[in-house]
């Protein structure tokens, strides 16, 4: 058993703010996904793609026809999965969203592969003549076909480079970078779309459910992630006020600017950060809030794990920024009734340490944090102090020292947490490390329903 450092004190009552709650219902984002392919299977009958399937190479051309509509379908559902809309935010949270988004786009990709080689094949089949004279034909006598296949080009490149294995090794800003290329990739499909797509010549109604949907993603895309950072830019005017260490590798930003209590923040979300110089300004990256947001500024504690947070450790005060936020999905599942376990390890721990001042039984909380060294804890002291201020129960994890036992499997749950499965679990931190909580505390029988978890990914 991992050696586990606890401290029970007495307790005290904190008066958190509370998030609004999300609009939407868990299955509300599942029913309009599925409406769709309803709608656009329909068109497709509508417009006889059975009753064109009179041989292989008409069914080949029809197939082709109908996952080039399915793959429309999955890109627009992909760009509003990053549209950072907050009401699909608050209901699933930015990690599970940019999940399946991920997932949006593998599938995206198998059906556009599915429309090019089913289209090419049949048509080059159904005339008698070689793929490649049928490629030739596309460019020569298809409108728009040129850029279909320049989106087609591009698209393939971010699927290469979302690809685990090679996005482990690109830089996130080279990664962000080439993921840009789907908006161009989707405006050449659309422009492609427009010109030789079925559902557009033949007709009208068709064409306006299709011009409605690329028109409502545009708006959510360009509204959410573009014209609110200009608007919030010009609003708050937030700036770096100072630049507090923490411990080696780790600062506090304090940024502060205009009309912040209008942010709505809450302890336990978190921003995207971004620094307006000229070498930064178009990169943003997340970053929770580290203490109660207090309508005056905003404080962001940073570990330099990389080279924009190794530069964000000497960043000068003055420094204009701008943020995006606040997000934090699993807020939606507070307040609760039950006992709460919360899970952290290394910087993860920092929307908790805004978060357990900001609860209003703290005594009914455990925090199991989770490093390699007591070196490593950050806010270890701030925490142990908190603790006894306020009642909750701290238990210190190390992997380096002592046994060096998982906390997270079912036997080390249970001994440390008795009653672990009357609480509500909130886990943040790596991908190894939720997947490893979650498993574990399923294992030990706390009903999924009771786990919320949120990943530092991207």
């Amino acid at each position: 058993m991992t050696t586990l450092n606890r401290s029970r004190p007495p307790s005290s009552v904190a008066h958190p703010a509370r998030p609004r709650p999300s609009p939407l219902a868990s299955y509300d984002a599942v029913f309009v996904v599925a409406i769709n392919v309803a709608v656009v299977t329909w068109m497709w009958f509508r417009h006889d793609g059975l009753g064109r399937s009179g041989n292989f190479d008409e069914w080949l051309v029809s197939i082709g026809q109908l996952t080039g509509l399915y793959t429309a379908l999955a890109v627009m559902l992909g760009l509003v999965l990053v549209s950072r809309a907050p009401w699909l935010e608050r209901r699933y949270g930015m990690d599970q969203m940019m999940r399946a988004h991920r997932l949006t786009g593998f599938t995206a990709a198998w059906l556009m592969v599915t429309h090019v080689l089913a289209s090419t094949i049949g048509l080059a089949r159904d005339t008698g003549i070689s793929i490649w004279d049928q490629i030739v034909d596309y460019v020569r006598n298809y409108d728009y076909l040129i850029g279909a296949i320049i989106g087609f080009g591009l698209f393939g490149v971010v699927i290469v480079v979302s690809v685990r294995a090679a996005r482990r090794r690109l830089p996130y800003e080279v990664w962000w970078l080439i993921h840009l290329a789907t908006y161009a990739a989707a405006a050449l499909a659309f422009g492609h779309q427009t010109a030789i797509g079925a559902d557009f010549v033949l007709d009208g109604w068709a064409f306006a459910y299709w011009v409605v949907l690329w028109t409502a993603v545009s708006i959510l895309v360009f509204g959410f992630r573009w014209i609110a950072l200009v608007w919030r830019l010009a609003r708050h005017r937030l700036r770096i006020a100072a630049v507090e260490a923490e411990s080696a590798g780790v600062v506090t930003l304090v940024v502060e600017g205009q009309g912040l209590e209008r942010m709505r923040a809450q302890a336990g979300q978190f921003f995207l950060l971004r620094v307006l110089d000229r070498r930064r300004w178009w990169k943003a990256h997340p970053f929770s809030v580290s203490a109660p947001p207090d309508g005056r500024s905003l404080r962001f504690t940073v570990k330099a794990l990389g080279d924009h947070t190794a530069r964000l450790q000497t960043i000068a005060v003055g420094t204009r920024v701008a943020v995006e936020g606040p997000y934090g999905g699993f807020l939606d599942a507070l307040p609760t009734d039950r006992k709460m376990l919360f899970i952290a390890s290394g910087i993860g721990i920092t929307p908790f340490r805004g978060l357990v001042e900001d609860l209003d039984r703290p005594q009914d909380v455990t925090l199991i944090y989770r490093n390699p060294t007591p070196d490593d804890a950050v806010f270890r002291a701030d925490l142990e102090r908190l603790s006894s201020e306020m009642g909750f129960e701290l238990l210190m994890s190390y992997s380096r020292v002592g046994d060096g036992v998982n906390p997270f499997v079912p036997d080390a749950l249970l001994e440390s947490v008795p009653d672990v499965c009357e609480r509500d679990v909130f886990v943040i931190g790596s991908p190894p490390l939720v997947a490893s909580a979650r498993r574990g505390l399923r294992l030990a029988g706390v009903p999924s329903d009771r786990i919320h978890l949120e990943s530092f990914t991207y």
